[in-house]
């Protein structure tokens, strides 16, 4: 890639971002590369309605990891009003900004204590029988997730084969990934123009928070140049979302491991670790219907058997 086009970026969109861009950073001669994910543009607008003013009037500062990042702090006019805006999410419902999870509400102590907005897949976490509920009921209405999404992308790449296509298909409500387009595009402007504004992006740690090993990938603020994104430094982390951002990332980084190595070991590891998995006996069993189920694609994990 680098040899057809010099300046050349790979803008990696995979669900997760971060995982992925973590395995390229690691395991690959690809150093041009930064992950995209569509969730911080929408905690940014979300905490703009609920201030009432245009997401532009705001800076946000975040930290963490794809899926698993907080708004730290949020500035208006150079003033501090994260307080402002967490009590405003206290006292009413502010909504999910993310289609595939149910927004049950925070506990009021709990954000006002905690101080940071975080990304709606934490309630995975923290309100994890209510997820699972959730999930279930809407599995036994609809089928899992990713049912429905398939479902959905085969309607839509239906209407796509029409050339004459001239509006949004309604679809796209139910497949989630709200301002996508808007941040790819501002990402790709800002690369190719040099514009050295301020975007969040997944892209090697450098530093930038220092409880996370520098060679990583992380979710946070960043320069935006023709030469890549320069991560803002933030210091360590908040003890409070310390522990949670340091067990996704060792999950992240055994499960990077054992993708390209194919150890099956390594990847029963992962997925022990994981906070969602509750023993060691359900992550055998898990990681081993797993591997069945997507045998084909995973021909490492089989290559001695």
């Amino acid at each position: 890639m680098e040899r057809l086009c010099p300046n050349a970026w790979l803008i990696n969109f995979a669900n997760p971002a971060g995982m992925v861009t973590e395995a390229v950073l690691r395991y690959s001669n690809i150093n041009k590369v930064v992950g995209l994910c569509n969730g911080p543009i929408g905690i940014e607008k979300n905490i703009a309605d609920i201030l009432g003013v245009d997401h532009t009037d705001i800076y946000v500062e975040f930290v963490g990891l794809n899926h698993m990042v907080f708004a730290k702090t949020v500035y208006k006019d150079g003033e501090d009003v994260t307080a402002e805006v967490v009590t405003k999410m206290t006292e009413g419902e502010s909504g999910s900004t993310l289609k595939n999870i149910n927004a049950t509400g925070w506990d009021a102590t709990f954000l006002r204590t905690l101080n940071m907005i975080p990304i709606d897949y934490l309630r995975y976490y923290w309100q994890t029988r209510t997820q699972l509920e959730d999930q279930q009921a809407a599995y036994e209405k609809h089928g899992t997730r990713a049912e429905v999404v398939k479902r959905v992308e085969a309607e839509l790449f239906e209407l796509y084969k029409d050339v004459d296509l001239a509006e949004k298909p309604k679809q796209l409500e139910q497949r989630g990934g709200a301002y996508y387009s808007e941040a790819a595009c501002n990402l790709i402007n800002s690369i190719y123009n040099d514009k050295r504004d301020i975007q969040i992006v997944n892209t090697r740690n450098n530093g930038a928070i220092l409880d996370i090993d520098p060679a990583s990938a992380i979710e946070t603020n960043c320069v935006i140049t023709r030469q890549g994104p320069i991560p803002l430094a933030s210091g360590h982390l908040p003890v409070a979302i310390n522990g949670i951002i340091q067990q996704i990332k060792t999950v992240e980084r055994l499960t990077v491991d054992a993708a390209v190595t194919g150890d099956y070991d390594k990847a029963l590891l992962a997925m022990t670790v994981n906070p969602l998995v509750p023993s060691d006996t359900d992550a055998r069993i898990l990681l081993d219907e797993l591997l069945e189920a997507h045998k084909e694609h995973l021909p490492l994990f089989f290559k001695n058997k």
